[in-house]
């Protein structure tokens, strides 16, 4: 016969009882328990170690405390917002309050703290992340910050003492400008942040420092700040009791930096605009269309790169978008009047996905355009895939107008579209143009 189950002792039911009371709101934080452990045996008819060990669970699961003699009451919790992002945001204006005290004052709450200052041998997960060696110490500031006199969270900052002596660092005092402004004055500007997060239960040192009570698990927060060089000048340990704190992030999507630029592409960025094609390449056969579903003409891209005809667009020197534009009218598509007529086309036009929404492909357009329009030509033309009617509408709303599809043999490609050179939509960033190198 198959076990189906095994039923739950009768200590957890009653564990499980007193926590669907909490869980709905029957019991309220603060609220005392209505029943004592006697009462409790009694209505379950079983022994009071038995009630107490119901009890127990629930106080190892943080849900409830005991205060003796007064009984059992639900545990309060009153959350701290840790913003682990608000590092780099400006310090406040009052030079005696940092930003912690600050930010609780602006909630209605008492904050205080208490600083250390000590050189010493690094544990080693600070060793390893500041890239000390052996022998070398460390300045460590070690803060443990209250609210209404309760300790709510510890903040250990660690610095190569070789990169701090003698500086403000070294003082067991709040620093009004911050740590980060010393460090910059020193010329170590930290520029950007590793952060880590660590979920488990805390050691013995640290329920005695935070005060914790059994069940009490807490976040480590693990903040290795870099210069713009890439060197690790500061490693901050933050331990956060789950009982104290909601930890908030902030996120926006990056934006482009303030002049994309776009250049011709040289014989060595070949790589480059392959894995572009090869990315656009492997998202359209994601979206079940078979666009580009074969291997890239490399000869043809290094023919359009020697030729001064490939263009890539970089943003913060990172390339993430392709664009290739010629005189050259594909005689499978345009019919030889055509061909005569001044015009520039556009091929292998691709936008890396995680910029996609920025409408650097609007942007490319309008740049081709004016080129075009520079070089004396009626019209900008480009043929579209056959099949993708999403690319096709896609270039309907830049302005282009639909010539007519050809189908030519072994050609999936063919939706004919043109617009009148000089023409510019505004609808995505200008692009500043980089001349040959």
């Amino acid at each position: 016969m198959a076990v189906t189950g095994r039923a739950r002792a009768l200590y957890q039911r009653i564990a499980d009882d007193l926590r669907a009371q909490i869980t709905d709101g029957s019991l309220q934080p603060g609220d005392r328990l209505p029943h004592t452990e006697a009462e409790i045996a009694a209505r379950w008819k079983t022994t009071r170690s038995t009630a107490v060990q119901g009890l127990k669970l629930l106080i190892n699961e943080g849900l409830i405390v005991s205060e003796r003699p007064r009984g059992y009451f639900v545990r309060s919790r009153q959350p701290m917002v840790y913003r682990p992002q608000a590092e780099f945001h400006k310090r406040p204006l009052s030079p005696e309050m940092d930003q912690f005290i600050t930010q609780l004052a602006e909630e209605g709450r008492e904050a205080s703290q208490h600083i250390e200052v000590q050189v010493e041998a690094p544990p080693r997960k600070i060793r390893e992340r500041l890239q000390l060696g052996d022998d070398e110490l460390v300045v460590v500031r070690k803060r443990v910050r209250y609210i209404d006199g309760v300790p709510y969270n510890s903040n250990d900052s660690y610095f190569p003492l070789a990169l701090v002596q003698g500086s403000a660092i070294m003082h067991p005092a709040d620093i009004a400008r911050g740590a980060n402004v010393v460090m910059s004055e020193l010329g170590h500007e930290q520029v950007r942040a590793l952060d880590e997060f660590h979920i488990r239960m805390p050691t013995p040192e640290e329920a005695e420092r935070l005060q914790l009570g059994p069940g009490t698990p807490v976040a480590v927060h693990l903040c290795t700040g870099y210069t713009r060089e890439g060197k690790p000048v500061r490693a901050v340990s933050n331990v956060l009791p789950g009982d104290r704190h909601v930890i908030t992030y902030e996120r926006s999507r990056e934006q482009l930096g303030t002049h994309p630029t776009i250049r011709p592409a040289l014989q060595n960025d070949l790589e480059t605009v392959v894995k572009l094609w090869e990315h656009a390449a492997a998202w359209l056969r994601e979206e079940g269309v078979d666009q580009w579903q074969y291997p890239p003409r490399v000869e043809r891209i290094e023919a359009n790169i020697a030729a001064g005809e490939c263009w890539i667009i970089d943003v913060d020197n990172a390339p993430v978008a392709t664009i290739t534009v010629d005189q050259h009218a594909d005689p499978d598509f345009w019919t030889e009047q055509e061909a005569q007529e001044a015009a520039l086309y556009v091929h292998r036009m691709v936008v890396r996905r995680d910029v996609a929404g920025l409408d650097l492909g609007s942007a490319m357009l309008d740049w081709a355009s004016r080129i075009a329009a520079d070089q004396g030509k009626q019209w900008l033309r480009l043929d579209a895939w056959r099949d993708n009617e999403g690319l096709q509408s896609y270039y309907r709303t830049r302005g282009f107008d639909h010539v007519r599809t050809v189908e030519a043999e072994g050609r999936k490609s063919g939706a004919l579209f043109q617009r009148p050179a000089g023409q510019v939509r505004g609808r995505g960033p200008e692009l500043r143009t980089l001349p040959h190198s």
